[in-house]
């Protein structure tokens, strides 16, 4: 008898929790929600913010407004957010920088993006493209692998800056491929593009931006993607996947993430009504003008895509001692 109270008393106590949960998030939001962009205005982070707090104050009935929070690469704003209630109004923009390598290569780091962020979804990701300076004598990622070799002491390559999946991509590639090359980084996408139109920098593997500038001034050559399938933009690059290297899918990307303890309920209601704006023409449009393809994962789908990011940029930035700057 105590044990079928006892086992109702916990059945009810559930029940209630859920009900509340469903009543906050059917409340929520209840003021206006803080979106943190953890670099300068005017970046993709800055921009995809713009596009989902536009659909969301539309959707729930508050405003959402995107602050940039510069600093540390993105840990920063990631402090401000692990300090502000996890009650959903207070929202967080991350990269692959903040989510994946931050840990490893800040060893004074005060947090655990890992355990202290409450994943919500993905948002959009673009592929990154192998490009080479217009005085380098390659069409072929065959031709650039011999070269590399051939010339281990002159090849360089630049980064949107140290610790940038473009970065960590390119080390990955040379590693695997058996060549030497120095690594130039830049403090941004906007100064790499420059400086590999400008042949300042001989390789490196740059985001859609700097693709179409290459393609649109006949500044250099695409010599493979890393996308999934080709790349609209450039049909005739073929994929790494096609050419035979395994795991190589990868892709500049950014997501939305809440204080850790947020309820599941709010994610879920958050989550929910992303996946919605990224059905919505207009919004689809405003990604892709950016560069970037809408995509959406659940709040479960998007805590397993971080881990698997995690695990396979850490272990490049230890296996190659890159540290923050």
């Amino acid at each position: 008898m105590v044990r079928r109270r006892l086992l109702l008393a916990v059945l009810a106590l559930a029940g209630g929790l859920a009900v509340a949960g469903a009543a906050n998030a059917q409340a929520y939001p209840t003021k206006p929600v803080r979106i943190l962009n953890g670099f300068a205005a005017g970046g993709a982070q800055d921009l995809l913010g713009r596009i989902i707090a536009d659909h969301l104050s539309k959707a729930l009935g508050q405003p959402f407004i995107v602050e940039a929070k510069p600093g540390a690469g993105g840990i920063v704003a990631g402090q401000i957010l692990i300090a502000s209630p996890a009650d959903g109004h207070t929202l967080y923009v991350v990269s692959p920088g903040i989510i994946a390598t931050a840990r490893a290569m800040n060893d004074n780091m005060t947090y655990d993006p890992a355990t202290a962020f409450a994943p919500v979804t993905v948002l959009a990701e673009a592929p990154m493209i192998i490009q080479i300076a217009a005085d380098i004598a390659m069409t072929t990622v065959k031709d650039f692998i011999a070269y590399g070799k051939a010339n281990p002491t002159r090849l360089n390559h630049g980064s949107p800056g140290v610790g940038t999946v473009p970065h960590l991509a390119a080390e990955l590639f040379r590693a695997r491929l058996g060549f030497e090359s120095v690594h130039i980084p830049f403090r941004g996408q906007g100064p790499f593009t420059q400086a590999i139109l400008q042949r300042e920098v001989q390789w490196g593997f740059g985001a859609p931006i700097s693709a179409l500038a290459a393609l649109r001034g006949n500044n250099g050559r695409l010599i493979a993607v890393t996308s999934r399938t080709r790349w609209s933009a450039a049909p005739d690059v073929p994929t790494l996947a096609e050419l035979g290297f395994e795991d190589s899918v990868w892709s500049v990307w950014n997501g939305l993430v809440a204080p850790a303890g947020t309820p599941t309920a709010i994610i879920d209601r958050l989550a929910g009504e992303i996946a919605l704006a990224m059905k919505d023409p207009a919004t689809i449009t405003r990604i892709q003008n950016s560069g970037y393809e809408p995509w959406t994962l659940s709040p479960a789908e998007t805590a397993r895509f971080f881990e698997a990011e995690r695990a396979r940029w850490s272990a490049v930035a230890k296996a190659n001692n890159i540290k923050a700057e």
